[in-house]
Protein backbone atom coordinates (compact mmCIF):
# COMPACT_ATOMS: atom_id res chain seq x y z
CA UNK A 1 0.00 0.00 0.00
CA UNK A 2 1.24 3.50 -0.85
CA UNK A 3 2.77 5.12 2.26
CA UNK A 4 2.60 8.68 0.92
CA UNK A 5 0.87 11.26 3.07
CA UNK A 6 -1.87 11.68 0.49
CA UNK A 7 -2.83 8.04 0.38
CA UNK A 8 -6.57 7.37 0.13
CA UNK A 9 -6.52 5.13 3.22
CA UNK A 10 -4.88 7.89 5.25
CA UNK A 11 -7.70 10.25 4.33
CA UNK A 12 -10.28 7.73 5.49
CA UNK A 13 -8.57 7.63 8.90
CA UNK A 14 -8.45 11.44 9.03
CA UNK A 15 -12.20 11.80 8.52
CA UNK A 16 -12.91 11.60 12.25
CA UNK A 17 -10.75 14.62 13.08
CA UNK A 18 -11.95 16.49 9.98
CA UNK A 19 -15.54 16.25 11.23
CA UNK A 20 -14.52 17.39 14.69
CA UNK A 21 -12.67 20.37 13.22
CA UNK A 22 -15.79 21.49 11.34
CA UNK A 23 -17.86 21.20 14.51
CA UNK A 24 -15.29 23.10 16.57
CA UNK A 25 -15.04 25.91 13.98
CA UNK A 26 -18.71 26.00 13.04
CA UNK A 27 -19.41 29.58 14.13
CA UNK A 28 -16.71 30.98 11.86
CA UNK A 29 -17.53 28.65 8.96
CA UNK A 30 -21.28 29.28 8.83
CA UNK A 31 -21.73 32.83 10.15
CA UNK A 32 -21.93 34.75 6.88
CA UNK A 33 -24.12 32.10 5.24
CA UNK A 34 -26.63 32.16 8.10
CA UNK A 35 -26.69 35.97 7.91
CA UNK A 36 -27.40 35.72 4.18
CA UNK A 37 -30.35 33.37 4.77
CA UNK A 38 -31.78 35.11 7.83
CA UNK A 39 -33.77 37.78 5.97
CA UNK A 40 -35.08 35.51 3.22
CA UNK A 41 -38.33 33.60 2.89
CA UNK A 42 -37.44 30.01 1.99
CA UNK A 43 -40.23 27.54 1.24
CA UNK A 44 -38.21 24.83 -0.48
CA UNK A 45 -34.58 23.91 -1.04
CA UNK A 46 -32.77 22.29 -3.96
CA UNK A 47 -29.33 20.79 -3.34
CA UNK A 48 -27.68 20.22 -6.71
CA UNK A 49 -24.42 18.44 -7.46
CA UNK A 50 -22.81 15.52 -9.25
CA UNK A 51 -21.01 12.40 -8.07
CA UNK A 52 -19.84 12.63 -4.47
CA UNK A 53 -21.59 16.00 -4.05
CA UNK A 54 -24.94 14.52 -5.10
CA UNK A 55 -24.46 11.56 -2.78
CA UNK A 56 -23.76 13.91 0.13
CA UNK A 57 -27.02 15.71 -0.71
CA UNK A 58 -28.90 12.39 -0.58
CA UNK A 59 -27.58 11.82 2.94
CA UNK A 60 -28.26 15.35 4.19
CA UNK A 61 -31.71 15.84 2.63
CA UNK A 62 -33.89 13.94 5.16
CA UNK A 63 -32.20 15.61 8.14
CA UNK A 64 -32.58 19.13 6.70
CA UNK A 65 -36.15 18.39 5.68
CA UNK A 66 -37.00 17.14 9.16
CA UNK A 67 -35.57 20.10 11.10
CA UNK A 68 -36.84 22.81 8.74
CA UNK A 69 -40.22 21.29 7.99
CA UNK A 70 -40.01 22.21 4.30
CA UNK A 71 -39.46 20.18 1.15
CA UNK A 72 -35.84 19.52 0.21
CA UNK A 73 -34.92 18.11 -3.19
CA UNK A 74 -31.61 16.56 -4.14
CA UNK A 75 -31.02 16.83 -7.87
CA UNK A 76 -28.42 16.36 -10.52
CA UNK A 77 -27.68 19.81 -11.95
CA UNK A 78 -28.87 19.28 -15.55
CA UNK A 79 -32.35 17.96 -14.67
CA UNK A 80 -32.64 20.93 -12.30
CA UNK A 81 -31.54 23.33 -15.06
CA UNK A 82 -34.16 21.93 -17.41
CA UNK A 83 -37.01 21.89 -14.88
CA UNK A 84 -39.81 24.35 -15.66
CA UNK A 85 -41.92 25.03 -12.55
CA UNK A 86 -40.59 26.28 -9.21
CA UNK A 87 -41.73 27.97 -6.04
CA UNK A 88 -40.38 31.53 -6.21
CA UNK A 89 -39.16 31.27 -2.59
CA UNK A 90 -36.53 28.65 -3.39
CA UNK A 91 -33.01 28.28 -2.04
CA UNK A 92 -30.56 26.53 -4.37
CA UNK A 93 -27.39 25.07 -2.88
CA UNK A 94 -24.87 24.10 -5.56
CA UNK A 95 -22.13 21.82 -4.27
CA UNK A 96 -18.92 21.00 -6.15
CA UNK A 97 -15.95 19.77 -4.18
CA UNK A 98 -13.40 21.00 -6.71
CA UNK A 99 -15.51 24.05 -7.61
CA UNK A 100 -15.27 23.43 -11.35
CA UNK A 101 -18.34 21.37 -12.25
CA UNK A 102 -19.81 22.90 -15.43
CA UNK A 103 -23.23 21.36 -14.81
CA UNK A 104 -23.48 22.65 -11.22
CA UNK A 105 -22.42 26.10 -12.40
CA UNK A 106 -25.12 25.96 -15.09
CA UNK A 107 -27.67 25.03 -12.44
CA UNK A 108 -26.66 27.93 -10.21
CA UNK A 109 -26.83 30.32 -13.16
CA UNK A 110 -30.37 29.16 -13.87
CA UNK A 111 -31.31 29.70 -10.20
CA UNK A 112 -29.76 33.15 -10.09
CA UNK A 113 -31.52 34.22 -13.27
CA UNK A 114 -34.82 33.06 -11.72
CA UNK A 115 -34.19 35.26 -8.68
CA UNK A 116 -33.67 32.39 -6.21
CA UNK A 117 -31.35 32.54 -3.23
CA UNK A 118 -28.10 30.76 -4.14
CA UNK A 119 -25.23 29.27 -2.16
CA UNK A 120 -22.09 27.76 -3.70
CA UNK A 121 -20.51 25.05 -1.52
CA UNK A 122 -16.94 23.97 -2.31
CA UNK A 123 -13.77 22.75 -0.64
CA UNK A 124 -11.49 24.78 -2.88
CA UNK A 125 -10.71 28.51 -2.63
CA UNK A 126 -10.58 30.73 -5.70
CA UNK A 127 -12.56 28.40 -7.97
CA UNK A 128 -15.03 29.22 -10.78
CA UNK A 129 -18.20 28.18 -8.91
CA UNK A 130 -17.76 30.99 -6.39
CA UNK A 131 -18.66 33.55 -9.06
CA UNK A 132 -21.99 31.89 -9.80
CA UNK A 133 -23.83 32.23 -6.47
CA UNK A 134 -24.74 35.08 -4.17
CA UNK A 135 -23.21 33.36 -1.12
CA UNK A 136 -20.22 31.08 -0.65
CA UNK A 137 -19.79 28.31 1.92
CA UNK A 138 -16.54 26.37 2.22
CA UNK A 139 -16.18 22.74 3.22
CA UNK A 140 -13.50 23.36 5.82
CA UNK A 141 -11.02 20.51 5.44
CA UNK A 142 -7.45 19.91 4.28
CA UNK A 143 -7.10 19.29 0.54
CA UNK A 144 -7.28 15.68 -0.61
CA UNK A 145 -4.53 15.00 -3.14
CA UNK A 146 -5.69 11.42 -3.70
CA UNK A 147 -7.99 11.01 -6.69
CA UNK A 148 -11.15 9.39 -5.22
CA UNK A 149 -12.59 11.62 -2.46
CA UNK A 150 -13.21 9.92 0.90
CA UNK A 151 -12.80 12.57 3.58
CA UNK A 152 -14.48 15.02 1.19
CA UNK A 153 -17.65 12.93 1.08
CA UNK A 154 -17.92 12.78 4.87
CA UNK A 155 -17.17 16.50 5.28
CA UNK A 156 -19.67 17.46 2.57
CA UNK A 157 -22.44 15.64 4.45
CA UNK A 158 -21.45 17.28 7.73
CA UNK A 159 -21.32 20.75 6.16
CA UNK A 160 -24.78 20.42 4.61
CA UNK A 161 -26.28 19.00 7.81
CA UNK A 162 -24.86 21.72 10.05
CA UNK A 163 -26.08 24.36 7.59
CA UNK A 164 -29.60 22.96 7.82
CA UNK A 165 -29.43 22.73 11.61
CA UNK A 166 -28.21 26.29 11.95
CA UNK A 167 -30.96 27.65 9.71
CA UNK A 168 -33.52 25.72 11.77
CA UNK A 169 -32.05 27.04 15.01
CA UNK A 170 -32.01 30.61 13.71
CA UNK A 171 -35.67 30.29 12.69
CA UNK A 172 -36.62 28.78 16.09
CA UNK A 173 -37.74 25.55 14.44
CA UNK A 174 -35.53 23.52 16.75
CA UNK A 175 -34.18 24.17 20.23
CA UNK A 176 -30.53 24.30 21.23
CA UNK A 177 -30.95 20.92 22.94
CA UNK A 178 -32.17 19.34 19.69
CA UNK A 179 -29.31 20.98 17.79
CA UNK A 180 -26.77 19.65 20.31
CA UNK A 181 -28.28 16.16 20.13
CA UNK A 182 -27.82 16.05 16.34
CA UNK A 183 -24.21 17.18 16.68
CA UNK A 184 -23.39 14.64 19.39
CA UNK A 185 -24.97 11.78 17.46
CA UNK A 186 -23.09 12.83 14.35
CA UNK A 187 -19.80 12.86 16.26
CA UNK A 188 -20.53 9.48 17.83
CA UNK A 189 -20.92 7.94 14.37
CA UNK A 190 -17.96 9.71 12.75
CA UNK A 191 -15.68 8.91 15.70
CA UNK A 192 -16.00 5.23 14.75
CA UNK A 193 -14.47 5.76 11.30
CA UNK A 194 -10.81 4.89 12.07
CA UNK A 195 -11.78 1.73 13.95
CA UNK A 196 -14.15 0.66 11.17
CA UNK A 197 -11.41 1.29 8.60
CA UNK A 198 -8.88 -0.84 10.45
CA UNK A 199 -11.44 -3.64 10.85
CA UNK A 200 -12.34 -3.36 7.15
CA UNK A 201 -8.70 -3.63 6.17
CA UNK A 202 -8.44 -6.87 8.14
CA UNK A 203 -11.72 -8.12 6.63
CA UNK A 204 -10.36 -7.44 3.15
CA UNK A 205 -7.15 -9.34 3.85
CA UNK A 206 -9.13 -12.31 5.19
CA UNK A 207 -11.22 -12.45 2.01
CA UNK A 208 -8.63 -11.15 -0.42
CA UNK A 209 -8.17 -14.36 -2.41
CA UNK A 210 -11.87 -14.39 -3.29
CA UNK A 211 -12.41 -10.63 -3.62
CA UNK A 212 -9.59 -10.22 -6.14
CA UNK A 213 -11.45 -12.50 -8.55
CA UNK A 214 -14.39 -10.09 -8.71
CA UNK A 215 -15.12 -8.38 -12.03
CA UNK A 216 -18.84 -7.76 -11.58
CA UNK A 217 -20.07 -6.26 -8.34
CA UNK A 218 -23.52 -5.19 -7.09
CA UNK A 219 -24.08 -3.14 -3.94
CA UNK A 220 -27.49 -3.28 -2.26
CA UNK A 221 -28.70 -0.65 0.20
CA UNK A 222 -31.81 0.88 1.70
CA UNK A 223 -33.13 3.61 4.00
CA UNK A 224 -30.43 5.97 5.29
CA UNK A 225 -27.60 3.98 3.65
CA UNK A 226 -28.70 4.64 0.06
CA UNK A 227 -26.18 7.51 0.02
CA UNK A 228 -23.37 5.19 1.17
CA UNK A 229 -24.47 2.69 -1.47
CA UNK A 230 -24.22 5.33 -4.21
CA UNK A 231 -20.92 6.75 -2.99
CA UNK A 232 -19.36 3.33 -2.43
CA UNK A 233 -20.27 2.33 -5.97
CA UNK A 234 -18.61 5.47 -7.30
CA UNK A 235 -15.45 4.97 -5.23
CA UNK A 236 -15.08 1.34 -6.27
CA UNK A 237 -15.75 2.18 -9.93
CA UNK A 238 -13.16 4.97 -9.83
CA UNK A 239 -10.59 2.78 -8.13
CA UNK A 240 -10.87 -0.83 -9.30
CA UNK A 241 -12.30 0.18 -12.70
CA UNK A 242 -14.58 -2.75 -13.39
CA UNK A 243 -18.35 -3.06 -13.59
CA UNK A 244 -19.90 -1.94 -10.28
CA UNK A 245 -23.62 -1.21 -9.93
CA UNK A 246 -25.96 -0.43 -7.05
CA UNK A 247 -29.66 -0.76 -6.34
CA UNK A 248 -32.04 0.06 -3.54
CA UNK A 249 -33.15 -3.22 -1.98
CA UNK A 250 -36.69 -3.45 -3.36
CA UNK A 251 -35.76 -1.88 -6.70
CA UNK A 252 -33.18 -4.62 -7.19
CA UNK A 253 -35.91 -7.26 -7.10
CA UNK A 254 -37.69 -5.81 -10.14
CA UNK A 255 -35.78 -7.61 -12.86
CA UNK A 256 -32.12 -7.22 -11.94
CA UNK A 257 -32.06 -10.56 -10.13
CA UNK A 258 -32.14 -12.38 -13.50
CA UNK A 259 -28.48 -11.56 -14.22
CA UNK A 260 -27.00 -12.85 -10.95
CA UNK A 261 -24.91 -16.01 -11.25
CA UNK A 262 -21.93 -17.75 -9.65
CA UNK A 263 -19.56 -15.12 -11.05
CA UNK A 264 -21.41 -12.23 -9.40
CA UNK A 265 -20.20 -10.52 -6.22
CA UNK A 266 -22.64 -8.70 -3.94
CA UNK A 267 -22.18 -6.35 -0.97
CA UNK A 268 -25.22 -5.74 1.25
CA UNK A 269 -25.32 -2.68 3.52
CA UNK A 270 -27.27 -4.22 6.38
CA UNK A 271 -28.12 -1.20 8.51
CA UNK A 272 -30.42 -2.10 11.40
CA UNK A 273 -34.04 -1.28 10.61
CA UNK A 274 -37.23 -2.54 9.10
CA UNK A 275 -35.56 -4.05 6.01
CA UNK A 276 -32.62 -5.84 7.65
CA UNK A 277 -34.27 -9.27 7.80
CA UNK A 278 -35.39 -8.90 4.19
CA UNK A 279 -31.82 -8.11 3.19
CA UNK A 280 -30.56 -11.28 4.87
CA UNK A 281 -33.27 -13.26 3.10
CA UNK A 282 -32.13 -11.88 -0.27
CA UNK A 283 -28.51 -12.71 0.56
CA UNK A 284 -29.42 -16.30 1.48
CA UNK A 285 -31.35 -16.70 -1.76
CA UNK A 286 -28.40 -15.70 -3.94
CA UNK A 287 -25.96 -17.80 -1.94
CA UNK A 288 -28.13 -20.91 -2.09
CA UNK A 289 -29.93 -20.55 -5.42
CA UNK A 290 -27.33 -18.78 -7.60
CA UNK A 291 -24.10 -19.49 -5.68
CA UNK A 292 -23.13 -15.83 -5.87
CA UNK A 293 -20.34 -14.39 -3.70
CA UNK A 294 -22.25 -12.46 -1.01
CA UNK A 295 -20.87 -10.24 1.76
CA UNK A 296 -23.06 -8.64 4.42
CA UNK A 297 -21.88 -5.44 6.12
CA UNK A 298 -23.72 -5.17 9.44
CA UNK A 299 -23.45 -5.40 13.22
CA UNK A 300 -24.56 -9.04 13.16
CA UNK A 301 -22.06 -11.87 12.87
CA UNK A 302 -23.46 -14.31 10.28
CA UNK A 303 -20.36 -15.97 8.84
CA UNK A 304 -16.63 -15.39 8.54
CA UNK A 305 -16.83 -13.73 5.13
CA UNK A 306 -19.22 -11.00 6.32
CA UNK A 307 -18.02 -7.66 7.70
CA UNK A 308 -19.15 -7.26 11.29
CA UNK A 309 -18.81 -4.14 13.45
CA UNK A 310 -20.79 -2.61 16.35
CA UNK A 311 -22.16 0.23 14.24
CA UNK A 312 -24.18 2.92 16.03
CA UNK A 313 -26.87 2.40 13.37
CA UNK A 314 -28.02 5.96 14.05
CA UNK A 315 -31.16 6.70 12.04
CA UNK A 316 -29.57 9.88 10.63
CA UNK A 317 -25.82 9.25 10.66
CA UNK A 318 -25.26 5.54 9.98
CA UNK A 319 -24.24 6.67 6.49
CA UNK A 320 -21.00 8.05 7.97
CA UNK A 321 -20.10 4.53 9.12
CA UNK A 322 -21.35 2.20 6.38
CA UNK A 323 -19.44 3.98 3.63
CA UNK A 324 -16.09 3.13 5.25
CA UNK A 325 -15.81 -0.60 4.39
CA UNK A 326 -16.59 0.27 0.76
CA UNK A 327 -13.93 2.99 0.71
CA UNK A 328 -11.37 0.62 2.22
CA UNK A 329 -12.25 -2.10 -0.27
CA UNK A 330 -11.79 0.39 -3.13
CA UNK A 331 -8.35 1.36 -1.83
CA UNK A 332 -7.05 -2.12 -1.00
CA UNK A 333 -8.42 -3.92 -4.04
CA UNK A 334 -7.21 -1.32 -6.54
CA UNK A 335 -3.71 -1.48 -5.05
CA UNK A 336 -3.66 -5.28 -5.29
CA UNK A 337 -4.86 -5.07 -8.90
CA UNK A 338 -1.91 -2.80 -9.68
CA UNK A 339 -4.07 0.29 -10.22
CA UNK A 340 -2.98 3.69 -8.91
CA UNK A 341 -6.37 5.28 -8.26
CA UNK A 342 -4.66 8.67 -7.87
CA UNK A 343 -3.84 8.68 -11.58
CA UNK A 344 -6.89 9.29 -13.82
CA UNK A 345 -7.41 6.84 -16.66
CA UNK A 346 -7.52 9.92 -18.90
CA UNK A 347 -6.10 13.12 -17.32
CA UNK A 348 -7.69 15.24 -20.07
CA UNK A 349 -11.19 13.72 -19.91
CA UNK A 350 -12.90 16.78 -18.41
CA UNK A 351 -11.23 19.08 -20.91
CA UNK A 352 -12.30 16.89 -23.80
CA UNK A 353 -15.89 16.70 -22.54
CA UNK A 354 -15.96 20.31 -21.22
CA UNK A 355 -17.43 18.99 -17.99
CA UNK A 356 -15.16 21.21 -15.87
CA UNK A 357 -14.83 25.00 -15.99
CA UNK A 358 -11.20 25.94 -15.51
CA UNK A 359 -11.46 29.74 -15.66
CA UNK A 360 -13.70 32.07 -13.71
Amino acid sequence: MNDKKWDMYTYILESKQAVRNIVENQEEIFQSTIEYISNKTIEQIYIIGSGTSYHAAVAAKPIIENVLGIKVFQSYPIPFKDELIFNKNTLVIGISHAGMSASTIAGLDKARNAGFATIAVTAERDTPILEHADQQLFIDMPIEYAGPKTKGYICSIVTLVILGLKIALKQNKITQDIYDDYIQRMLKSSDNIPEIANKAKQWYQNNKEDLLKCRRLYIIGYENCVSAMLEGTLKISESVRYSTQCYELEEFMHGIYHCIDENTYMFYLGVAGQYFERTKKLKRYFEEERHAHCFLISNENNNESDFTFPFTNDKDFAVLEYIVPLQVFARCCSADLGIDANIPSDPDFHKKMQSYVYDK
